[in-house]
């Protein structure tokens, strides 16, 4: 059966995707004079191809039973999303952080219009399935 509201569910996603990438990208901006501090970004290749599969949560691929399952827990209880990468592309500073403020605010204005764009296509589809409830009475 073919879902009806199938883009309806993509653009929900992609939107997420953006609001999560927001908060990383203000969390680095942050945390720009924190020591130490990493930037991070997500990942739209692995968040897209998951979409695609029909994966909700990225799963760890294990071939053995004696692997480690993606849900147990780890030494260090942190929770680690397959989704986010540490940004090594900028270099250093002395400190050991690695936020560009500069990089980071462009990011922070791509993520935006990217927002706007999904978020304008979602409303150009809510409003298609508008017209076909209001002309099929």
């Amino acid at each position: 059966m073919i879902n009806m509201f199938e883009k309806i569910d993509f653009y929900k996603k992609a939107l997420d995707y953006a609001w999560k990438r927001n908060e990383l990208i203000s969390n680095n901006i942050a945390n720009a004079d924190t020591p130490g501090y990493k930037a991070k970004d997500l990942n739209f290749k692995v968040f897209l191809q998951a979409y695609l599969n029909g994966q909700e949560d990225l799963d760890l691929i294990t071939t053995d039973k004696r692997h480690i399952k993606a849900d147990q827990s780890s030494d260090s209880g942190a929770e680690v999303s397959t989704l986010e990468v540490l940004d090594s592309s900028f270099q250093m500073r002395l400190d050991g952080n690695t936020v560009d403020i500069e990089q980071e605010m462009g990011k922070l204005l791509q993520n935006s219009l990217y927002f706007d764009g999904v978020s304008l296509q979602l409303s150009r589809e809510i409003n298609k399935w508008k017209t076909v409830i209001k002309e099929g009475r």
